[in-house]
């Protein structure tokens, strides 16, 4: 009952099944069981954004930089749903912020993904 990683792993499966609820459920047990989960404030923000609310995946990507500065993809994704609520200047400085963690990581397949995403939104 206190292995915050298997409710984040539970919470993986419920969102691939379909169950957003369910994996926001875990999620949040997750989250009571270890407030520093990074991964799983990064997954709620996931399916918040799948189930139409940018600005609560905002607020769950904003935690999980907090926690980790590093963590690109939450970079990527809050630059997503900042785009979707029309905030293109914000949604191009974090993906940009992407784009340079993922460089600095040596993914080269995201990295030009976030920078194909870039010239998108500055068109």
């Amino acid at each position: 009952p206190n292995y915050a990683q298997a409710y984040g792993n539970r919470g993986l499966a419920r969102s691939d099944l379909g169950d957003k609820q369910g994996a926001i459920a875990d999620y949040n047990s997750a989250l009571k069981i270890n407030p520093n989960y990074a991964q799983a404030y990064y997954n709620r923000g996931l399916v918040s954004y799948e189930l139409g609310d940018p600005k609560g995946a905002i607020a769950d990507y904003n935690t999980a930089i907090k926690i980790n500065p590093n963590y690109a993809q939450a970079y990527g994704n809050r630059g997503l749903a900042r785009a979707q609520l029309g905030d293109k200047q914000a949604a191009i400085a974090d993906l940009q912020k992407a784009a340079d963690l993922f460089r600095q990581q040596g993914n080269t397949q995201l990295y030009q993904k976030t920078l194909e995403l870039i010239r998108k939104y500055q068109q």
